[in-house]
């Protein structure tokens, strides 16, 4: 078919509905002779983008040297010649001295002044396209929440609770599985079977559902062993429950070969070393016959921590530092934000080299989230407190803890600081 000679090709762009906290971060643009205006940030697609979202990505570093968690599509307009997609995310750090755009650079193009705004709000602003005004107004109090489902989910404690059948033969070896392919720890082993308890099954169940998936036999008379309540090093809480079964009907074989590579016996006293951290405690503590314990929930030393980013498959990690001084913080200034100090950790250095750059002395681990990097792979940041050594740099000057609710720190390190301080 011949393209008609005055059609022409649509521009598209994405802008970022950025969520910090409660407020959305919007610009707030001051040009000679144009009544001033609200714009989120955001721009054109380029050809050498690998997606719309890594075109965010690229503009929220541009724009506000930002980093930002998860993004959900919520929003789309379409105009003549142009075609907009609005992604809700939140934003995780933000250092204003990375900003590269040629808006930013020249004095002509005007001010790109950083607001905060209650979504609520809107409507009370010339924002520009009208319709977002319209969207966010009338989402007000559903677009957070969505966004945290979404990704985040926080709110009442929700864990995800585990099911795993430890199965023993004659001579008292536990099986296990070597991991393949899932993503998570693949090339270490797992007590066989583990799964997910699911909505509307009991753990019983659950655990009779795994052994049939996983090793194609019926298992009967099934008892919990053990309960342990587990947390990543750096990562999310689970509920684990151990269970021990009285008849097994059938020969354990390797049923789901796509995520276990091979089914070993092991004596419960010389497990594998490439054993989970977690099913090594589990089978332990079965072992050892207690019937609840902790697991991971001392603060976590940089090795651990580093251990854990690799077996979840983290393709980038980073250090935040929270330095403190006789009830104060140092945050760096760049005119418009506050952040805290951080840096990624760079290819053949270990986490902990990176802690020491950054705190230059002991530290102690103080949090973690998740991010996402320019190219659309996930990152963790790890958060570290210490003592503040020597003199704040230049850029830098310490605030008092009362007032980090109320500073210009992004809201995911006020956090930060607020959960380390017991705040």
């Amino acid at each position: 078919m011949q393209q008609d000679e005055h059609m022409h090709p649509v521009r598209h762009s994405v802008r970022a509905i950025l969520f910090d906290g409660d407020e959305i971060i919007l610009f707030r643009r001051i040009r000679p002779g144009v009544e001033p205006y609200w714009i989120t940030p955001g721009g054109g697609v380029e050809p050498s983008d690998a997606g719309p979202e890594a075109t965010l990505r690229r503009e929220l570093d541009e724009e506000l040297g930002a980093v930002a968690g998860p993004a959900l599509r919520v929003f789309s307009v379409a105009e003549p010649g142009r075609l907009s997609a609005f992604y809700a995310c939140r934003l995780v750090s933000m250092d204003l001295t990375r900003r590269s755009g040629p808006e930013f650079l020249d004095p002509a193009a005007g001010v790109h002044e950083i607001v905060r705004v209650r979504p609520e709000k809107a409507a009370d602003l010339n924002l520009v396209p009208p319709e977002l005004a319209g969207f966010l107004t009338e989402n007000a109090e559903t677009l957070p929440a969505l966004l945290d489902a979404a990704t985040y989910a926080p709110g009442r404690y929700r864990p995800v609770v585990d099911v795993h059948l430890l199965l023993f033969d004659d001579a008292g070896r536990v099986l296990l599985g070597r991991r393949q392919g899932t993503g998570y720890a693949d090339g270490e082993w797992q007590i066989m079977p583990s799964g997910h308890l699911e909505e509307g099954e009991s753990v019983i169940e659950a655990t009779a559902r795994e052994a049939r998936e996983e090793l194609g036999v019926e298992v009967s008379g099934l008892t919990v062993a053990h309960v342990m309540h587990h947390r990543n090093p750096g990562g999310t809480a689970r509920i684990g429950m151990f269970l021990v079964a009285e008849t097994v009907h059938g020969t354990p074989v390797n049923a789901e070969p796509h995520k276990c590579a091979e089914l070993g016996w092991f004596p419960v006293d010389d497990l594998p070393s490439a054993t989970v951290p977690y099913a090594r405690a589990g089978v332990e503590a079965v072992r050892d016959a207690p019937g609840f314990s902790l697991h991971g929930w001392a603060l976590p030393v940089a090795a651990h921590l580093e251990a854990e980013a690799v077996r979840a498959g983290f393709a980038e990690t980073s250090v935040t530092l929270i330095a403190h001084r006789a009830g104060h913080v140092l945050v760096l200034s760049d005119g418009e934000a506050d952040r805290l100090p951080s840096l990624v950790v760079r290819h053949g250095r270990s986490l902990a080299d990176a802690v020491a750059e950054l705190a230059q002395g002991d530290a102690e681990f103080a949090g973690a989230d998740d991010y996402v990097t320019l190219d659309g792979r996930l990152g963790r940041r790890f958060a570290f407190a210490a003592p503040l050594a020597g003199d704040p740099p230049a850029t830098g000057r310490l605030i008092p803890l009362s007032s980090v609710g109320t500073s210009r720190l992004p809201r995911a390190e006020q956090m930060l600081i607020e959960s380390w301080f017991g705040g």
